[in-house]
């Protein structure tokens, strides 16, 4: 069974010769490397967060469209979408602060399963 990051760079290099991008295309609309795209495809590492969000904005996809696991509702998906909107126009110390508060409610969560 092929691991995650290879799924995922499998699914990225999917949608992006779909709409007609180049690994150099994709590259520079998100301000990094062709290599970089490149190791991302083929599992070799997963792209950071805040570039993993403007693949999805780039090529104009959701994280449903990963086909993850777990399927979501479209009111979910609208919701996680205005949540990475906020995360992704986020300066380095509200990301800090956003982690924090997360990481607490997940830990609360999982301590009242």
């Amino acid at each position: 069974m092929k691991n995650i990051k290879a799924k995922v760079g499998e699914k990225i290099k999917q949608f992006r010769t779909v709409r007609g991008l180049t690994q150099h295309d994709l590259a520079e609309k998100i301000g990094l490397t062709e290599k970089q795209i490149s190791k991302i495809e083929t599992g070799v590492h997963y792209p950071k967060f805040e570039n993993f969000v403007k693949i999805l904005d780039v090529l104009n996809i959701e994280m449903k469209d990963f086909d993850f696991e777990q399927q979501n509702s479209p009111k979910t998906n609208s919701l996680k979408k205005s949540i990475l909107k906020v995360i992704n126009r986020a300066t380095d110390d509200e990301l800090k602060c956003y982690a924090t508060v997360i990481k607490q409610i997940d830990s609360m969560l999982k301590t009242n399963k």
